[in-house]
């Protein structure tokens, strides 16, 4: 992700005015790339290659609309939770906002993440001890990997099943590690996410991990740079009956608005698309109506980051 500090209309054109002044190219010169005030690139992360034995492969960005967008409906109150939640409902719910050191954090990431777990238990029915949360230094690699493999071992035909994250993400060029990445695109790029510690997670990895799911009911969600790139191959991430919903396009970065309370695409996905029910007034909830609502949302803000949709379940997916 990149962020972008929000400022009142009156003082962005006397910002504008003043970078113009200045010799800058536009008022986007304001804006960083995830990494903070040294303007990193995503590309400059400092990504961490898993063990040989591992196939791996590596981002949210932000700022502050000063606008809201148009057909914002007044915020109505959360559904009560079921009397009795479903245990065949089975989740890993992933934010990393506060990365090792502090040259790399983010600002909602892990909001979205909180926000995602509330939906699940609140909104789905989830059984709290059927969601891994993983929230900032306890999204390590080897927490991610072992909830993984904890949802698979849990899950089976019968079950919904529900992965989503909101962090870093990143793109490489193919064979950036010979001995793992064994992903090769058609666009010769790799995608993935990345872990507490900087460990590139690609998108071959996870679509090796999560090919052994059983559930015909199973929802993606990535917020993070480049997080199309999940589902941007033919044999990527689809998969029948699996619905994969992501903050952008697989070259675009996803964003994350310091006075937003959320990153860009999760204010809009999550917070008012699902967990507020704003998708769907009559409280169907589907992930479909959820990515319906924050599309146009989040273009009007940032038009070159344009959520996409992965969707071949047979209906609208409430999981």
């Amino acid at each position: 992700m990149s962020r972008s500090t929000i400022v009142p209309r009156i003082l962005s054109m006397i910002i504008a005015i003043a970078l113009v002044f200045a010799g800058a190219a536009s008022i986007n010169s304001a804006t960083q790339t995830m990494g903070g005030p040294s303007k990193t690139t995503p590309g400059d992360l400092p990504i961490v290659k898993l063990p040989k034995e591992l196939t791996t492969g590596p981002s949210i960005e932000a700022g502050n609309p000063h606008a809201t967008p148009p057909g914002q409906d007044k915020k109505p109150k959360p559904p009560e939770p079921p009397e009795e939640p479903n245990t065949n409902k089975w989740a890993v719910v992933i934010g990393i906002a506060d990365y090792y050191g502090r040259d790399y954090d983010l600002w909602h990431a892990d909001e979205d993440a909180k926000e995602m777990y509330d939906v699940l238990v609140n909104t789905y029915g989830f059984a709290k001890d059927n969601v891994k949360l993983l929230i900032n230094r306890k999204a390590k690699f080897s927490a991610i990997d072992s909830a993984i493999d904890w949802l698979i071992q849990n899950e089976d035909n019968q079950s919904s099943v529900v992965f989503f994250f909101s962090g870093h993400g990143f793109r490489v060029d193919d064979g950036w590690d010979p001995d793992q990445d064994t992903d090769v695109e058609t666009d010769g790029k790799d995608e993935g996410i990345v872990s507490y510690e900087f460990i590139g997670i690609t998108d071959g990895y996870l679509k090796d991990k999560l090919s052994a799911l059983e559930s015909t009911k199973v929802v993606l969600g990535f917020g993070s740079c480049n997080s199309g790139g999940m589902f941007d191959d033919d044999d990527d991430l689809q998969a029948v009956n699996r619905v994969i919903v992501s903050a952008c396009k697989a070259d675009q970065y996803a964003w994350d608005y310091l006075l937003l309370g959320n990153t860009l695409w999760g204010k809009y996905f999550v917070d008012e698309g699902l967990l507020q029910g704003l998708a769907d007034p009559d409280g169907d909830d589907s992930i479909e109506e959820a990515h319906g609502y924050a599309y146009p949302r989040v273009i009007v803000l940032q038009p070159d980051s344009q959520p996409q949709l992965s969707d071949e379940y047979s209906g609208e997916l409430i999981p």
